[in-house]
Formats: structure tokens, sequence, C-alpha cells
């Protein structure tokens, strides 16, 4: 455009003959006669554009804007139209430009408006229009309305193309008063839809269904994203952020599968207390924690109450378990009473201590039926043959008897808490079929003596003989060694010539001589070895006898009639089914220990501890430089420097201690010692007595500090010379 306005000024300057003025150009104009308005448009002379710039600025406009001009052309005119249009309309000149001429300064305005107002629309660009309004306003358009509302049009139709939210938010702000703003919020809103449901991003979703909350798909986006938000949640295993969606969502489809995965992450930690339980309980009904959850809340209130006979009525059912010292605790800060008794189901009455030391018997429902008025005593016995000499103050269910301790002298109760042996006995010892009860008035009467006059009662607390002698003598042939009356009548034992040696018959017929005695193994096995022999012989109450090659001491029952007895070969512990005769095991463990709650500890032959079931299969794989059988579903295990508890899964449930061991006769309870100090823990890990008091720093057997650390009757004795009472009120 500027070219051209440049050409016809040069002509202009050029050609100065044939002078022609602004009115015979618009005449041409408006006549439609573009080429001779450009000729004459030539032809102004220097003197008419000086005299009357602005209307030689109009005629050059008009000529611009003629309908054959370019679009470009005909916005260059509007521009210049409206760029002089004050001076324009002021003009001195107008008269001579339009006075008697068809034609009017109006007209020439108008049609400039109208050509360049197509010229707009012909281009059709965002740019041309804001360009154009703004040359509008400036000339004061006449149909500036249209032209806003053309531009309206042009923008709207342009968002609606180009699926932008951006560019429907900027409309939307532009034009607060369109025609068009309805369908442009729709149209950003199903943009915002679009974007929502193909998004990843959770902020979108939530942006979208806050913004718009009555939109009729808005439902679908607030599910896409809480799906989404699950399947996160899911992967994550977060169980704060899956506790925020059961909270947002909780309503959600798959709340009882989220719940369940909750419940797997969260069970396992949970805080070991009613208060913990109860809460889970109720924040998670449908899962499958939940019986097992419920059961430990029943557990926690037969704690909580302390009945002793809902106690005695969970062991029986459930066992010793890590519940067991909590129970006990429980007993003592109620009614005073410490449990003396090791396994409830193997005794007919429960044998308890008070806190001043009394002893007395409850029967399985808790009821007291000895009250508490005998004295604790430690049992030294005859040196007869009693397997019954660790337990002999426990009322066994086999034996119906317990000895009882009054003013120093020895009696005995039975299983309905009677005194069928009165208290009047120096010494008493259970025998397989009958009671001995030393007649001696005083314990010196028992010193340095090889035969002690007895009375004799049965197991129903009838006196039998008022006097019966017995040898107790070492090495004497009687009772020490040789009680028979545990064979069936088919089994005969003779004297021979040697008093250390007698002869075994079975139905008569000889079978063999044992010498030096027939010992105890179990309930249904007697051992027993031959002269100058070495190996063992085992004989059963029928009186078979199998011989095995095995050394005579450390024979250790494992469970039933298994056994471990140490190979004259090899030294080495085997295994040994004494039914079948056979060998389970060999040369694989250097010693083992009695089963303990279906499990056996064992030391392998490189001295390190394990664990394995009734087959000799590990139940842990990992194995300790330390360990002990287990109790109440725990056992202790040292590991280099870490000694701690373990359940039997293997996996450490206490805290890690310096030193620990079980403490002797206490089920679940266990000795630990912190920084050359020591303490009482349970099963639980809760601490019994406070980890405070000093060791024995060595005895004459082992530097071990704990294992002179005993407990006696209910009372721990420490190094310092103090005593605790374990489970005090």
């Amino acid at each position: 455009m500027k070219k051209i306005y440049t050409t016809i000024l040069s002509i202009l300057c050029v050609i100065g003959a044939t002078a022609q003025s602004p009115r015979a150009v618009i005449k041409s104009i408006a006549e439609g006669e573009q080429q001779k308005a450009m000729e004459r448009i030539e032809k102004i002379s220097i003197k008419t554009r000086n005299e009357m710039p602005e209307m030689c600025i109009l005629a050059e406009a008009a000529l611009l804007s003629m309908e054959q001009q370019s679009d470009e052309n005909k916005l260059r005119s509007y521009e210049m139209l409206t760029t002089h249009i004050a001076q324009i309309k002021e003009s001195p000149n107008i008269d001579k430009v339009f006075k008697g001429n068809d034609t009017t300064l109006e007209d020439v305005i108008t049609n400039i408006e109208q050509q360049s107002f197509k010229a707009v629309i012909a281009i059709d660009s965002e740019s041309t229009y804001r360009h154009y309004i703004s040359l509008a306003e400036r000339g004061e358009h006449a149909d500036m309305a249209t032209i806003l509302r053309t531009f309206e049009t042009k923008m709207f139709n342009d968002v609606i193309s180009e699926r932008s939210v951006d560019a429907c938010t900027k409309f939307l702000a532009e034009f607060h008063e369109s025609q068009y703003r309805n369908e442009v919020e729709a149209h950003r809103t199903n943009l915002r839809y679009d974007e929502a449901m193909s998004t990843t991003d959770e902020s979108i979703m939530e942006l979208f269904v806050t913004d718009f909350p009555k939109y009729e798909k808005t439902n679908n986006v607030a599910t896409r994203l809480m799906e989404h938000r699950y399947q996160r949640i899911v992967q994550s295993e977060r169980l704060e952020d899956m506790k925020w969606f059961v909270d947002r969502y909780p309503s959600y489809h798959q709340m009882d599968s989220l719940k369940q995965m909750m419940a797997n992450i969260e069970y396992p930690t949970l805080e070991d207390s009613r208060t913990a339980l109860e809460a889970f309980v109720e924040y998670y009904p449908n899962v499958r924690q939940v019986a097992e959850a419920n059961s430990r809340i029943a557990i926690f209130k037969i704690i909580e109450g302390g009945d002793i006979g809902e106690i005695f009525q969970y062991i029986k059912k459930s066992g010793y378990d890590s519940n067991y010292t909590r129970m006990q605790r429980s007993i003592a800060q109620k009614h005073g009473y410490i449990i003396l008794s090791q396994d409830i189901s193997k005794v007919s009455l429960v044998r308890f201590r008070t806190v001043e030391g009394k002893v007395g018997y409850l029967n399985h429902d808790g009821k007291v039926i000895v009250e508490p008025k005998y004295e604790l005593h430690s049992y030294a016995g005859l040196g007869m043959a009693s397997r019954h000499s660790s337990d002999v103050f426990e009322c066994l269910t086999e034996r119906g008897m317990a000895i009882v301790f009054s003013e120093g002298k020895l009696g005995a109760i039975n299983g309905s808490g009677q005194l069928v042996i009165a208290t009047e006995y120096s010494d008493i010892a259970f025998m397989d079929n009958e009671i001995i009860c030393v007649i001696a008035t005083n314990e010196a009467d028992t010193q340095n003596r090889d035969t002690l006059q007895c009375a004799v009662y049965d197991y129903k607390g009838t006196k039998i003989a008022d006097s019966k002698s017995y040898s107790i003598a070492p090495g004497a042939t009687t009772a020490n060694s040789w009680d028979t009356s545990w064979f069936t009548a088919n089994v005969s034992i003779k004297d021979t010539h040697d008093e250390w040696e007698k002869s075994i018959y079975i139905d008569g017929k000889f079978v063999g001589s044992a010498y030096g005695g027939l010992h105890y193994i179990t309930p249904h096995y007697r051992w027993f070895q031959a002269q100058n022999d070495e190996k063992i012989n085992v004989i059963s109450r029928t009186g078979s006898v199998t011989t095995l090659n095995f050394l005579s001491y450390d024979i250790d029952v494992i469970y039933n009639n298994i056994i471990m007895a140490e190979s004259i070969t090899t030294g080495n512990r085997c295994v040994i089914d004494l039914d079948k005769q056979s060998i389970i095991s060999k040369d694989k463990f250097r010693d083992m220990w009695s089963m303990s709650e279906d499990v056996i500890l064992v030391q392998y032959l490189d001295n390190s501890f394990g664990f394995v079931n009734k087959d000799f299969n590990p139940t842990i794989n990992q194995r300790y430089d330390r360990a002990y059988s287990f109790s109440c579903g725990t056992a202790a295990v040292i590991k280099g420097s870490q000694a701690y508890l373990i359940n039997k899964e293997g996996k450490q449930i206490s805290t890690i201690y310096d030193d620990i061991a079980p403490l002797a006769g206490c089920k679940g309870l266990y000795k630990v010692m912190i920084n050359g100090k020591c303490g009482i823990i349970d099963a639980n890990n809760d601490i019994i007595v406070e980890i405070t008091h000093e060791p024995i720093k060595q005895n004459i057997y082992t530097s071990d500090k704990l294992s002179s650390i005993v407990c006696n009757n209910g009372v721990i004795e420490w190094g310092d010379g103090s005593k605790s009472l374990i489970f005090s009120k």
C-alpha cells in the first residue's frame, strides 16, 4: 500500500500539466471509473496538495477502497481515513470538493467503511479484525456494533474449531456479554471433560469435579478419578493413603477387598492391646482377621477379669502361649496367688503360693481346694527309684498324690485335696506302686544310715505296712536299683551270685543279665547294661529286650518313646525309636533337647543351634550361636552379640539384649542383661522385673552371669543378695 501511495506522489511531482482536483477524482470514483480516477489523482498539482492535503488524502483513500482494489488496499484506505478523520471532517475545503456533486463526504466515508469492512471479513484473521477495530474506534465507524458482532462471531468460530480450553477462557474473559457465551462455556466444559477423561493427572480430574459439580457427565470423571486413585493407592501399599481413600470414598464398590488388603498390612503390626484390637475390629468388621482379633480381645477380657477358672479353661483349650504370663500377673494382682504348677493339664490340683509364701491347691475351676497353709520346701528324696522326685509337690493326674510340708514334716494329699498321709514323716518317696514314708522323727535319724525303717502306703492313702526296711546305701540291691513291680506278670527278675547282677526271665526263659540296676527311660521302657559292656539294653514292660550300640549315660527322651543317646563309635547323638527299635537319625546332631511345644531344640555338629520338627527337619532356617527350647510360643536365641526372642516362624519379637536365657521353672519368662544389669521379661517382651539388678559375677561352674539367677517357688535371687517376687501385686 505504501508503494502505491509513493508512486502516486512521484507521478504528481513529475506531471504538472492538466492539473486535477480531489473533486474530479471523487467524481470518477463515484462513476466507477477507477482508471480515470487514478489518472486524475496523478495530475493533482503540488499546489492543490498543499492547499487541501486532507481532501487529497480523502480522494486517495476513496480510490484505494474501490471495488477493484485488493483487500489490503481497502484496509489501507480506511487506515488513511481514520488517521486524518478529524482534519477531513473539519476541512474548510469540503464545499470545494462536494458542493454541487452527487456524492457527499458522508457517502465517501461510508463507502470506505463498507469496502474496508468487507476486506476484513475476506481476510478473516484475528489480527486484522483487532487492528481494524482499533481503527474503527478512532474513526467512529458508523456500524461499529456490526463490526464487533462480526468479530465476536469470528472469534467464536475459531474457539469452536480450535478445541482449546485456554482459547475458550480467553473468549469468555473478553466477551462478557457475548451471545455465544453459553455455547463457549459448554464447549470449554466438554473440552475439560475430554481432558479429564484422558489424563492421568489426578489434579486435573479433581479440578473438573470441583468446577463442574452439576455437569451431566461429572460422575464419569469422579468415577475415573476414584478408580485411578484406587489403583495407585493399592500399588503403593501405603496404609495412610488407603485410609484416606476409605474416608474419601466410603461407598467404593471394592471397599471390602481394599479393607482386607489394609488389614493384611496393619494387623501384623498392631499394638498388642485390647484397645488396639477393638479399634481394629470396629474399622475392619468384615476382614478375615476379625475372628482372631476377637479371640485376642476375649483373651484380654480374661486377663483383665483375672478369673482363675476362666484362665485355667483357656490354658486347657489353647495351651501355654504368650498370654500365660499376663494371666499369671492378673491372678497375682487380683488374688495374690503365684501359680507354681508348670502344666495344669497334668495335674488334678493346681499348686499355688501366696505372697506370704504359703502353699495351697486350686481345682481347674479356680476354686481353692486346699487352703494355703502349707510351707515351701526343697525335696531331697531318699535316693530311691522315684521318677516323680522332681515334681513330688504336684498332684499329677497319673499319680493322684502330692507331698505337702508343714512344721518340718512331710505328708501327702490326694486329688480331692484331702490329707491322706499325715504330716508326720521326715521324708517320702513315690515308688511305682507304693509310697514309702520314712518314720524317722528327725533329720539326724536318716544320716549315714544304710537302712531306713519306713511306713508304706498305697496311692489311695491306705497304709500297707507300719514298718518296712529299705536299704539306701550306695550300691545297695534293694529298691534303689531293682524295683521290679513295674513289669507285667510274665517277667521275673532273679538274684545271681553277684548282688549287683540279676537275671531276667520272660515266661520262664532267660533273656539276659542286668548289672547295676534297671533304669527308667519312659513310662514304657527301662534300660540296663550287662557287666563289662558299655552297650545299653532296653527292656519293655512286657519284657522285650533290645540291645543298642550306645553309651549308658546321656540318654534323653525327646518325645513319646523317641530317645536320644550317644553313639559309642562317633560320640555324636543318635535318635532312636524304641517302639520300632530303629535309628531315626545318626551323626547329624551333637546334642538335642526334649521336644517343647512340638519343636525340638538341637545342636548341630558345627556347634550351631537350630529348631526341628518331629521328623527332625528344620522348622526355622536360621541357625544361632546359642538357643533355648520354646516356651509360651517363644524361644531365646543369641546370634553374634545380639540376644533376643523369636516366635515359631523365626521372627524377632523382642528388644535386642546383651544376653538372654529362660528363667528355669517359670513358663514364658526370661532373664536378660543390658549394660551389666539384669531383669526379667516375658514372652511378650513385657518387663516383669526391672532391668536394674546385679548378676552374680561368676559361680564355680560357669562364667555365665545369668546362669546363677534362679527362681525358687516364685522368688528370684540376684547377685547382690536381693530377692524379687515375680508377679507381685
